[in-house]
């Protein structure tokens, strides 16, 4: 007797919340909440973990950065483009994540110069 059995569910990571707890009681960010990226022109990748609607903005319009988007619903990405910096100095920016169950988060971004 030939039988198939199938136990394969597909995965999906849910979060009701962009914080958890550690291991000694402190909340704190499921995301990356610093990053520091090179002088040169690229793509950096945010993951947002949390499963309900969410919007992302800049605190101040950089001039020399762009998101892919500005809103989504569940764990996903971000991509956040930005231009050379050669300025003579260092540059960041602010980003506002906000979610529909009223919790919020700063990311940081800071750029080298050349």
């Amino acid at each position: 007797m030939l039988a198939a059995v199938s136990c394969s569910k597909e995965y999906e990571e849910k979060y009701d919340s962009i914080y958890r707890t550690d291991a000694e009681g402190n909340e704190v960010p499921r995301m990356f909440t610093w990053y520091d990226i090179a002088s040169s022109t690229g793509t950096l990748p945010i993951v947002i973990y949390y499963s309900g609607s969410w919007t992302v903005d800049f605190a101040e319009e950089p001039g020399w950065a762009y998101l892919d988007r500005k809103s989504g619903t569940g764990v996903s990405y971000i991509h956040v483009g930005y231009l050379q910096n050669n300025t003579g100095n260092n540059r960041s920016l602010l980003l506002k994540l906000s979610c529909d169950n009223g919790e919020t988060l700063d990311i940081t971004i800071n750029q080298a110069t050349v």
